[in-house]
């Protein structure tokens, strides 16, 4: 599953949770593999727009900001590809909130 794929799918659920845990987020975004989400994770952690998306309160627990979590996937969208990135308030005008 691309990236299109799950935002498409997830906008087509109602979001009730603000936060979720990791193996919560890879049942709502049905496919996403434990390596690919580590992988955003880190990225997310590592960028100013995105590290408030993560909250890690115990060495065990992880919540992750379904909301900022989805303007990632919409930045990194939008940014496939390009050696010059998109700024993410250029990526997210005219997009719905989630």
């Amino acid at each position: 599953m691309n990236i299109k794929e799950m935002l498409e799918l997830f906008d087509s659920k109602d979001v009730v949770a603000e936060w979720d845990r990791r193996d919560e987020l890879k049942i709502r975004f049905n496919g996403l593999k434990d390596t690919t989400l580590a992988t955003y994770q880190k990225e997310m952690e590592s960028m100013d727009e995105f590290k408030e998306g993560i909250l890690k309160p115990s060495h065990g627990v992880t919540f992750i900001n379904i909301n900022i979590f989805v303007q990632y996937l919409r930045w990194k969208d939008a940014n496939l590809y390009r050696t010059k990135k998109i700024p993410l308030d250029e990526v997210l005008k005219g997009v719905k909130s989630c």
